[in-house]
């Protein structure tokens, strides 16, 4: 069963993240919103060094554009529009927030 797990919150407010990114496995993905965006920039952080783990596992990467564009981050992952959102809420059998 294919699961997006959406994340909101930034890396140093919810160490909890890190953890969740470690449960996704190949064909699962990971939405990252609002402050989750921040995972996106480069950072030394367990929860970026969690997100390229779960890249290497075959988990999917996505970040909201508006989000994106709104807190000055260039991510280097899939960014979606909130019509991309709900495609991806869409194609994956159950969503975690």
């Amino acid at each position: 069963m294919s699961t997006l797990f959406i994340l909101s919150h930034a890396p140093h407010t919810d160490p909890a993240q890190a953890r969740t990114v470690k449960l996704a496995r190949e064909g699962d993905g990971i939405l990252l919103i609002e402050d989750g965006v921040y995972a996106a920039a480069p950072i030394d952080h367990p929860l970026a060094e969690a997100l390229a783990a779960a890249s290497e596992r075959g988990v999917a990467l996505y970040a909201l554009q508006p989000d994106l564009r709104a807190r000055g981050i260039a991510a280097d992952m899939q960014a979606v529009d909130y019509g991309g959102f709900v495609d991806l809420i869409e194609s994956y059998e159950r969503s975690v927030h």
